[in-house]
Order: structure tokens, then C-alpha cells, then sequence
């Protein structure tokens, strides 16, 4: 039997035994105030990038369960963004060890292929102790976001998320701030461009900076940044992103 038919026979039987557990364990629990729940739902009814959304929300309130962490990967396959997909295969490889789900996850690593490796060089300004880098989400300029390495969540303000009809369908996750931990809107980004480093799907917030200046919408934060390779030259000003990776 082909290797591909192998692969889709596996991921078809580890996502019915999955979703047969979740259901019989959770049968009690209202579809609307669990988002694996909804997630597996969706996945169901062939509405991946509405799954998508609901499966991030689920692995940020329960990261390390790689049941989850299989409906996200799977989702973002079937969306079409291999590299989302190939990053959370890996995820599952480290929390998963001697598993069908790590078997699976090494063969659908092995099924996309490693992709070719593209390094950009980002301009860079500084603003104080910030790192400002100039970003497009879903086609348009927006103006810049603030590097932030520790933030789990790209952010975008209330203003540009309007400006472009970027709305939550009701998904959320904790976010840390100054003023203490906070329920926000999550959201997807289409697309987002840091001078042509693209990456589709991208998970984000919708929350507005305190005393942020009228340029900078957001924070480039790791749901963008873990896409690629990241490294940052002061000296001659760029922020290197390399894909592929």
C-alpha cells in the first residue's frame, strides 16, 4: 500500500477514536462553552478555518494535550498552510513519544516535504526600548508593530481590526497584560506580510496598546514570529526571518 494511503488511513483512524473519546467523556458539556468541542464540530462538517479557530483557543487552555495539538496540524493541512501545519506535527513529536500520534505525525512530516529555506531581511526602527518592524495583514499596509518575542499572541487594535472587517466569532484566550490577565477577542489573520515574510492563518488578538503612538497597531508576537527562524542584528538595523525552517 502507497505510503500516502497509509497516512490517510492513520490520521482518519486516530481522528474518529479521538473525537469517539471526546464525546463519550464530554457528552454532558454544552457544545457552545467548549471550543475543542465546537472545533471537532466544525472539522466534522468540512468548516476547517472556523475549526481552526476554536482549536487554537483549545490548545491555549490545555497546550500540552497533543489530542489537540493533532485537530490543529490537521486543520491547518487542510487549509492549505503546510508550514503552520509542519511546526504543530512537531509539537505533537515532543509531547506525544512512542505514540500512534507521533507515528502519524512523522509520516505527515515526511508527506509535506522540506520546504526550501528563504531568508528576509526586515528593516528595523527603534523607538525608545522598542523594536518597530512595518507589517501588511490581508493585503493592506497597516503601519507598524512593536517586536515582541514574549507576547504568545500577535496583537491588532480595535481600530485597524475594524478598518479591515477582522471580527472574533466568539473565540477568546487569556492575555497578560500591564493591568493583569484579560479575556480578548481571538482572531485569524488571513495573511500577514513583514517584508515578504508571509505567513497565513495567523492566530491574533484584538487589543489596543496603552499610549501607543498613532503608527503602531500592534505586536508582532510569536503566533507570527515561531513560523520562521528569528534573529536580530542591532548593528545593521534588520530583523532576519528565515522560512523553512
Amino acid at each position: 500500500m502507497p505510503l500516502v494511503s497509509k497516512v490517510s488511513g492513520l490520521r482518519i483512524w486516530l481522528l474518529g477514536v479521538a473525537a469517539a473519546a471526546f464525546l463519550l467523556t464530554h457528552d454532558a458539556v454544552k457544545a457552545q462553552t467548549d471550543p475543542f468541542r465546537e472545533g471537532v464540530e466544525y472539522f466534522q462538517g468540512g468548516h476547517y478555518r472556523w475549526a481552526l479557530e476554536k482549536f487554537i483557543e483549545a490548545v491555549d487552555r490545555t497546550p500540552r494535550d497533543p489530542q489537540r495539538q493533532w485537530y490543529l496540524a490537521e486543520s491547518y493541512r487542510l487549509v492549505g498552510d503546510a508550514t503552520a501545519a509542519a511546526h504543530v506535527y512537531r509539537r505533537i513529536l515532543q509531547l506525544a513519544p512512542q505514540s500512534e500520534m507521533e507515528r502519524a505525525a512523522r509520516h505527515a512530516l515526511d508527506e509535506l516535504g522540506e520546504p526550501a529555506r528563504i531568508t528576509i531581511q526586515v528593516p528595523i526602527q527603534k523607538r525608545g526600548t522598542s523594536i518597530l518592524v512595518p507589517a501588511w495583514v490581508n493585503g493592506q499596509p497597516v503601519g507598524y508593530f512593536i517586536l515582541d518575542t514574549g507576547a504568545t499572541f500577535t496583537s491588532v487594535n480595535r481600530q485597524m481590526a475594524s478598518s479591515l472587517g477582522i471580527s472574533s466569532r466568539g473565540s477568546s484566550v487569556h492575555l497578560a497584560t500591564a493591568s493583569g490577565l484579560i479575556q480578548a477577542p481571538l482572531v485569524l489573520l488571513d495573511e500577514m506580510n513583514v517584508a515578504g515574510a508571509r505567513a497565513h492563518y495567523v492566530p491574533a488578538v484584538i487589543h489596543d496598546l496603552p499610549n501607543a503612538p498613532p503608527s503602531v497597531v500592534g505586536l508582532l508576537g510569536l503566533s507570527f514570529l515561531e513560523r520562521f527562524r528569528v534573529s536580530l542584528d542591532l548593528s545593521s538595523g534588520v530583523l532576519l526571518l528565515e522560512s523553512g525552517n
